[in-house]
């Protein structure tokens, strides 16, 4: 066999490894960003939008710190004026596993009793929400219109 011969065998088996390597890893790399993209997270990283490794499975307050006050005085009223006292998921105390989770959904607050019942919560959360403003409706009525002195 010939050196020639031999060097031709040898790029052949390289640069097919190139080829097909560099094809699996453009395939691979399509995969996981059409994953990524499915989940709800952004590709371009954390810094610019993206949901970082985390994604959205912890609650906002534990991650990003309150600024606006009256943001904050309005979530405390709420907290204050919150009308049941158990969880709108699965029925129980909201107390039964230690301080109760307080979890901001669109400016309305919603108290859980552990990190399972929020997962549901999300999953629904229209569902839980109606029924914590039923609730609310049920404990602090609307008051009509004053009486006018007219009869």
């Amino acid at each position: 066999m010939s050196l020639r011969r031999v060097l031709g065998w040898i790029w052949a088996i390289v640069g097919r490894v190139l080829l097909y390597g560099t094809a699996c890893l453009v395939i691979a790399f399509l995969f996981v960003r059409q994953e990524w993209e499915q989940r709800g997270r952004s590709w371009q990283g954390r810094g610019r939008g993206g949901g970082g490794w985390r994604g959205d499975r912890e609650p906002a307050e534990r991650v990003i710190p309150a600024v606006n006050h009256a943001y904050d005085e309005a979530l405390r009223q709420q907290k204050e004026q919150y009308p049941l006292q158990i969880c709108l998921v699965d029925g129980k105390p909201l107390d039964a596993f230690g301080q109760p989770l307080d979890y901001n959904h669109q400016g309305l607050l919603v108290r859980l009793c552990c990190e399972d019942c929020l997962v549901v919560f999300r999953g629904e959360p229209m569902h839980y929400s109606k029924s914590l403003l039923q609730a609310s409706l049920i404990s602090n009525p609307v008051q009509g219109p004053p009486a006018s002195g007219v009869d």
